[in-house]
């Protein structure tokens, strides 16, 4: 969770006001959020230190100190949720290291907040060893390893800084890849788990800028290439074995997904207007008048999935599910293609569309189903569906779980930060 400017200034101009704060808390970066599932850490944070986000009329977001626990505008928050009830495993410490290569695909990962003793925008490094304030990997069948040499929470925040709670952990796609910051280098590192080889990204990102401001990571669809959005560093896309950087992003424009060799990688204007990234070069497909959440180029090279929903741009979102519709566009003409109305499983709430699947589906995240009649928080976490662009159906993929102090997760993918 950072200040990434950019991102947090598209999900100030884009999300509900019910979600301004808890957006902001579980991560500041995940553009177009609809509702997202906060932790009881994130929960504490947010009364501890009475933040809310505060739009200005050029539409910017800024971080604004208020006087109690209730945002300046929206809806009251109504406390802290319950606490979910810790699993067997998650009162069993991950002390094991992941080991140097011979480990199979990562499933997911996550942080967590030393359960009780971490406290938001404070100095936190005495509260910190071997078994928390990690990233924990979490492999196939369950087992769970900690990234000795990843750097996760910051231990030294401020109250200034608090919003940008951990360095990003990104899993590639099929989970045999993995890629953290490494503050002793003050580079990030791609490191594939079966073999063991490792690959240090030659770009120099001083661990100040990651705590004061953060940055955002994610694997090409192949796992060959990454994607670095680091505020104080070109955003640019690496190859990964070579270190050549093979695409830098104009000013003023940010991505998600960066695309395989050959293929253009979708980009997005601060302000909103749709793009595909090519030799340094953008050419605009879309400016959507309503909000939408973009996903990567499909499989034929040409087409973009985005989710739409009906309110306007200029209009601020109500408490309801902003996007009813999944939409196809052809990246070269700006035509549209296909358009079907989501038939989602559950509370679906998306809030980032990651890379297809196969020729008719697309990856989406969510946060976990609510009950809003249970009185009591579900488990944390992060839900993976399927989205079928010609119908709109929705399947679950799979749930990932946070401990009750857990503090975000990582799904193979999908960018992380």
């Amino acid at each position: 969770m950072t200040r990434f400017r950019d991102e947090l200034d598209s999900i100030a101009r884009q999300a509900p006001d019910v979600d301004l704060a808890e957006v902001a808390l579980r991560g500041a970066r995940r553009t177009r959020t609809a509702l997202i599932g906060g932790s009881a850490v994130a929960a504490v944070a947010a009364l501890t230190l009475a933040v809310t986000l505060v739009i200005d009329p050029g539409g910017h977001a800024d971080v604004a100190t208020v006087t109690s626990g209730t945002p300046s505008s929206g809806p009251a928050f109504s406390g802290i949720p319950e606490r979910p009830t810790p699993s067997p495993e998650d009162l069993v410490p991950v002390r094991a290291v992941l080991p140097a290569s011979g480990v199979g695909p990562v499933r997911y990962a996550y942080y967590d907040f030393c359960q009780d003793a971490w406290k938001p925008g404070e100095d936190n490094a005495p509260v910190a060893d071997e078994t928390c304030l990690q990233w924990k990997v979490v492999l196939q069948d369950g087992t769970r390893y900690r990234a000795a040499d990843a750097l996760s929470v910051y231990t030294d925040q401020t109250k200034k800084n608090y919003m940008n709670t951990a360095a990003p952990l990104a899993i590639s796609r099929d989970g045999r890849r993995i890629a953290y910051y490494v503050p002793e280098r003050e580079r990030f590192t791609v490191r594939e788990l079966d073999t063991g080889q490792v690959w240090e990204i030659p770009q120099v990102v001083r661990r100040k800028a990651m705590v004061e401001g953060g940055g955002l990571i994610t694997f090409s669809p192949d796992g060959r290439r990454l994607g670095l959005n680091v505020v104080g560093v070109p955003r640019v896309v690496v190859d990964v074995e070579s270190g050549r950087v093979v695409e830098e992003v104009p000013k003023g424009w940010f991505f998600l997904s960066p695309a395989d060799e050959g293929v253009p990688t979708v980009v997005e204007h601060e302000r909103g207007r749709l793009g595909v990234l090519s030799d340094g070069k953008v050419t605009v497909f879309a400016e959507p008048k309503t909000w939408t959440l973009t996903g990567a180029v499909g499989p034929d090279g040409t087409t973009v999935a985005m989710l739409t929903g009906p309110t306007a741009r200029e209009e601020k979102m109500t408490n309801g599910e902003p996007y009813d519709k999944i939409v196809t566009v052809d990246r070269t003409s700006g035509q549209v293609r296909s358009e079907a109305r989501l038939d989602p499983p559950g509370q679906l709430r998306p809030y980032r569309l990651g890379y297809w699947l196969n020729e008719r589906e697309v990856l989406a995240l969510g946060g976990v189903e609510r009950d809003p009649n249970s009185g009591r928080s579900p488990d944390l976490g992060d839900t993976a569906y399927a989205i079928d662009v010609t119908t709109g159906k929705i399947r679950k993929l799979g749930t990932y779980r946070l401990p009750p102090w857990g503090g975000s997760v990582s799904a193979p993918g999908f960018p992380s930060g």
